[in-house]
């Protein structure tokens, strides 16, 4: 029992601290997030499949929304000033709310779809609150980005996040069924000229989360070790793009 209760006290300050993080940098993300706009693009081609209402999990500032654009979507973000964001950059509502503990009502979408988000959440509990809020025979998109992603940049500062791994993410679609009929998975290379411009990314995009420091002493020294970092840094995300229909 205490060990459920210290996981669920972790899970909650993790997602205070994913809230307040993403919130600080709001204005920024939606201008350096370069990498996140590249892989929503790559939902133009499920534009024809997707009708009806939908939900976009995760909106951040909007940058799939506004692919989807002739869509009738409701977005879901944990942060309030990226609501405010979203609802600004595309005239859609959007409800301040955690993935994991959706305040909807049951089989009340007819679609559902999800850009660089997840990897955030509990997948598994993820996966069980889109279930519930789909319609049967509905659609869920989405993209996560799965290991070994950023392993060329983790070299330089330790591994500070465990990024899913693809055959967990599917397994646990599976058991809340979900069916799969596409799964693909694309590389989306990233440069900095030096460690100092790659905390930047990380910090204007509100991704400089270290899931994995244990201590503030060991978050300071991974940073001065970065900044201190004079060489080109080559790496890259590798996206897990996902087509599947609720059972």
């Amino acid at each position: 029992m205490l060990t459920i209760y210290k996981n669920l006290v972790n899970r909650k300050q993790l997602q205070t601290v994913i809230k307040q993080t993403f919130s600080r940098h709001c204005k920024s993300y939606e201008y350096k997030a370069i990498v996140q706009k590249q892989v929503a693009l790559e939902f133009e081609k499920y534009k024809n499949l997707l009708s009806g209402n939908g939900i976009d999990l995760g909106c951040g500032t909007g940058f799939l929304s506004k692919v989807l654009n002739d869509k009738e979507l409701i977005g879901i973000d944990i942060s309030k000033n990226m609501a405010k964001e979203y609802t600004k950059n595309t005239g859609n509502i959007c409800i301040v709310a955690d993935i994991q503990d959706l305040p909807l009502k049951n089989s009340s979408f007819d679609f559902a779809v999800s850009s660089f988000a997840l990897h955030w959440t509990n997948i598994n509990d993820s996966f069980f609150e889109i279930s519930r809020i789909l319609k049967k025979d509905s659609y869920f998109i989405f993209s996560i980005p799965v290991e070994p992603s950023l392993e060329e940049f983790f070299l330089f500062v330790g591994k500070n996040f465990n990024f899913p791994l693809t055959q967990k993410v599917l397994k646990d679609l599976y058991f809340n069924r979900f069916k799969i009929l596409e799964i693909y998975e694309k590389q989306f290379p990233i440069y900095f000229e030096n460690g100092k411009e790659a905390l930047m990314f990380f910090k204007q995009t509100g991704t400089a989360i270290n899931k994995n420091a244990k201590t503030l002493k060991e978050k300071i020294s991974n940073y001065k070790k970065l900044i201190s970092y004079d060489k080109p840094i080559k790496t890259k995300f590798n996206i897990l793009f996902v087509k599947a229909i609720k059972n």
